[in-house]
């Protein structure tokens, strides 16, 4: 690599409106530190936990300090290593911080291999959500044919992952959107997210809920546990409403022994250990491969149009199909 190259980023110099903290940079490639594999990345998708972290929202401002790259996942090429299990030119899934920016330097354990024909929309999204869906699926719950599963923020990109593993391993769902006459997949039952949930299973006489996926707590992930059956389960994996459940929300799932726990993929890739993450990584891969799991992708951004991809997502008059997704050339 020549030592003139240099390296374009994201630099978020504070937390706050995107526009006032974030600005691109051209800096010079550092030497790379030993134990680290160089990465040119060719695309990063842009998550809410992304948007989060730029505003400094919630657990976002204690876990980041900034100056720092925002970004979570990408997928790329190696260009430097020394590394036996890495080489050049392999194309490897980037799941670390700092992943908008052309050249990204990552442990070993933070890459994971993927196939040259992965188009780069697809491979930048298969860790965050993808994973989170197939860890709940497979290992939290181990959801079979008996198992009946209702989520909220069905619409969303980890929402449409549910409802196509549902699919293919055979669990049933029920989807809670916004939009239900509009919803893409086929599954057991899908309700209006603006309807009281609990009597629109009764009026289609649907099957009570085992386990409830909750992406968004406060209010809405409070009417999710009236759904659920007694001695069922309620995992929460997200606060997308930013909001605490509503005062009576534990004595119900108390009253009604529920069990509930929360799920965040950062602490359960610490308790497993890296080993473990990598074969449960590449089980869900050979699965969505096999089975031709969807990951849209509703526009491809340059990395130097990013305020206007922020714009974009914010915007709630928008409605998109997919990620919007960085590309860097």
């Amino acid at each position: 690599m020549s030592d003139t190259e240099k390296n374009i980023r994201v630099s978020q110099i504070d937390f706050g409106n995107a526009k006032q903290s974030l600005k691109l940079e051209s800096v010079p490639l550092d030497i790379l530190d030993e134990g680290l594999i160089r990465v040119r990345v060719e695309a990063a998708n842009i998550n809410p936990s992304d948007l989060l972290s730029i505003r400094g929202i919630g657990q976002y401002r204690h876990n980041h300090q900034t100056p720092r790259v925002p970004g979570f996942e990408a997928v790329g090429t190696v260009v430097e290593s020394n590394h036996t299990k890495f080489m050049l030119g392999q194309r490897v899934l980037v799941a670390a911080s700092g992943t908008w920016q052309k050249y990204i330097d990552v442990l070993p354990e933070n890459l994971f291999h993927i196939p040259l024909s992965l188009k780069s929309g697809y491979a930048c999204q298969l860790y965050i959500n993808a994973l989170t869906a197939w860890v709940l699926t497979t290992e939290i719950t181990q959801l079979t044919k008996e198992d009946v599963v209702i989520i909220n923020a069905g619409s969303s990109a980890i929402g449409k992952i549910f409802a196509q593993l549902s699919s293919s391993l055979g669990f049933r769902l029920i989807v809670v959107t916004s939009k239900p006459k509009d919803y893409p997949y086929s599954v057991t039952h899908v309700l209006d997210a603006k309807i009281n949930l609990a009597t629109q299973i009764q009026r289609i006489d649907a099957p009570k809920p085992n386990v409830a996926f909750d992406a968004i707590g406060g209010k809405v992930g409070s009417q999710l546990s009236k759904t659920v059956c007694k001695l069922g389960r309620f995992i929460n994996y997200g606060t997308l409403s930013l909001e605490f459940y509503e005062p009576n929300f534990f004595d119900f799932i108390k009253n009604q022994d529920i069990k509930f726990n929360t799920f965040f993929l950062r602490h359960w890739e610490n308790a497993v250990g890296s080993i473990s993450r990598r074969e449960k990584f590449m089980l869900m891969l050979e699965h969505f491969i096999e089975n031709q799991i969807q990951l849209d992708v509703d526009r491809f951004v340059p990395l130097h149009e990013v305020l206007s991809a922020i714009d974009l997502i914010e915007d709630e008059s928008k409605v998109l199909s997919g990620k919007v997704v960085l590309t860097i050339k």
